[in-house]
């Protein structure tokens, strides 16, 4: 069994060895109704071809959930499974989850584990260079990078605030919006510029998949719509023949994979000019 205290590493010790050269770190952020341990599975494909490049951390959620779509009965007896928002947070209808206006507040209890994974991470000598999400792990991914953004657009420093540096994102069967954005750093932008803030759409690069066949594509269509800036340099859209679920066509893998090991050439050029 998993806990919220104790994150899940895909790669077990890549860390924790001076033997290994130590990889970018990214930050997993699983669905709703599942687990670390669920995600890990669910990334198996994609972490065979990125494993060399990065390292991958599975976050556990830290509000206990039902198991969610299709979660049982292929991970009957792993769990308990959990959430990123709280039920009484959630009251939702399809008008709300199509207009973008329930919560946009992360939870503090997720801030303080994000908060805690990346100082672990820095501590051993590794960053968190991006973000994976699936289902509603994609509302965390996006609130992070647009967070992000804020903090390089208006040059928020700090402890309050260090923590939350993310190049990229990659977003599978997203969910309904809006991202939820860290109280934190969104209480540190100036106050007339917060509605500009918002309303701005995030340009980091983010691999976006939708599923046409996935029962809730009207819902991730309309966070990526209102939250990504789609084109050369920022967002990427693809909608592939699937479910609600990771892609398993090989040669859709190795394109997400192929064009993370770009962005981290891009990246790490930029760290290096600094």
């Amino acid at each position: 069994m998993v806990t919220n205290e104790t994150p899940t590493d895909i790669t077990p010790g890549v860390h924790s060895s001076s033997a290994e050269p130590i990889k970018p770190t990214l930050l997993a952020f699983h669905g709703s109704g599942s687990n670390a341990t669920v995600h890990t599975v669910q990334l198996a494909r994609l972490n065979r071809l990125i494993k060399k490049d990065f390292h991958i951390e599975s976050i556990q959620a830290p509000f206990p959930s039902p198991a969610g779509p299709g979660v049982l009965p292929f991970f009957d007896g792993c769990g308990p499974f959990f959430r990123w928002l709280p039920h009484a947070t959630e009251s939702l209808s399809h008008e709300t989850m199509r207009n973008g206006s329930s919560t946009h507040l992360l939870p503090p209890q997720v801030e303080a584990l994000v908060r805690a994974a990346v100082t672990r991470i820095r501590a051993a000598g590794s960053y968190v260079i991006g973000l994976v999400g699936f289902s509603q792990g994609t509302k965390v991914v996006a609130g992070l990078l647009r967070a992000a953004e804020m903090c390089r657009e208006y040059g928020l420093r700090g402890e309050d605030v260090d923590w939350c540096d993310f190049a990229f994102g990659v977003s599978v069967c997203s969910s309904y919006p809006p991202g939820l954005v860290p109280g934190s750093v969104l209480d540190r932008v100036p106050a007339l510029e917060r509605e500009k803030a918002w309303e701005r759409k995030i340009s980091s690069p983010a691999f976006l998949v939708q599923g046409s066949r996935d029962e809730w594509n009207w819902a991730g269509k309309g966070l990526v719509g209102r939250h990504y800036e789609v084109g050369e340099g920022k967002g990427v859209l693809v909608e592939w023949d699937m479910g609600h679920h990771y892609p398993v066509q090989a040669e859709e893998s190795e394109r997400i994979a192929e064009w993370m090991k770009e962005v981290l050439k891009t990246v790490e050029a930029k760290r290096d000019v600094r």
